[in-house]
């Protein structure tokens, strides 16, 4: 049995009147409580789709003892480990060739020889997803390999963009006209696949399946005069 505490924050699609933008939420920077989890990490780590290493700087002072950042885009490899030699974590962060998917990411966590003992048990203390869930093709098999890997009472950390649940409790009209709008402007094919009305939430909380699932499930709402529906942190 594992815990799952999980965050939604909501953010001005239009830039105001909110306590951070898109802008922001696309760049390194990540909302609090995001970077204080983050700090918090210990053990054997997953940080799934680090890409190019900007929010390293929320592990630096992490009692980790290994984290393993699986990027796909080994474009992004040179950048990535000029950022682990800035925050510290030379030495403990050991870059992955691979996706979240379960046929790309079981293969490099072979290849890293962490499957010698079996997943029966998990692997990983904490997995962290930062700004990848949205992007995933077949993102429900994704989660529930990622819930497999997690040790029990491991924790795993998430901040996405997600469905604004208008007309439902806590939705607002404007910020889910808007992500309409986007989507049929473009939004998936200009920013990398990211699919932003996707229902993560939903995803995680079923992740468990027929499995004893989350122990407990907390959810705590940062409040602002509207949301598009990004969002969260996670934690099992």
């Amino acid at each position: 049995m594992a815990d799952l505490w999980y965050a939604t924050y909501f953010s001005d699609i239009c830039g105001t009147a909110a306590h951070y933008s898109v802008a922001d939420m696309l760049s390194g920077e990540l909302p609090q409580p995001i970077p204080s989890l983050l700090s918090s990490v210990s053990g054997t780590v997953l940080d799934v789709g680090p890409g190019s290493g900007t929010q390293l700087y929320t592990m630096r002072l992490a009692k980790t003892a290994t984290i393993y950042g699986a990027e796909p885009e080994t474009a992004l490899h040179d950048q990535l480990r000029k950022n682990i030699r800035t925050n510290g974590l030379e030495g403990k962060y050991k870059i992955l060739a691979c996706g979240a998917e379960k046929e790309s990411l079981v293969p490099a966590l072979a290849k890293a020889g962490l499957l010698q003992q079996g997943v029966e048990n998990g692997l990983f203390d904490y997995i962290v997803c930062l700004r990848v869930l949205c992007g995933v093709a077949n993102v429900q098999e994704t989660v529930e390999g990622l819930y497999g890997l997690l040790k029990p009472g491991g924790k795993l950390i998430v901040a996405e963009h997600v469905k604004n649940p208008w007309p439902e409790k806590g939705g607002w009209i404007v910020p889910w006209a808007l992500q309409k709008v986007y989507k049929m402007l473009g939004w998936s094919f200009w920013i990398g696949g990211c699919k932003i009305d996707r229902d993560t939430e939903r995803i995680l909380l079923n992740a468990p399946g027929s499995s004893d699932g989350w122990q407990t499930k907390v959810k705590g709402v940062q409040p602002s005069t509207s949301s598009d529906g990004f969002g969260a942190v996670l934690k099992e």
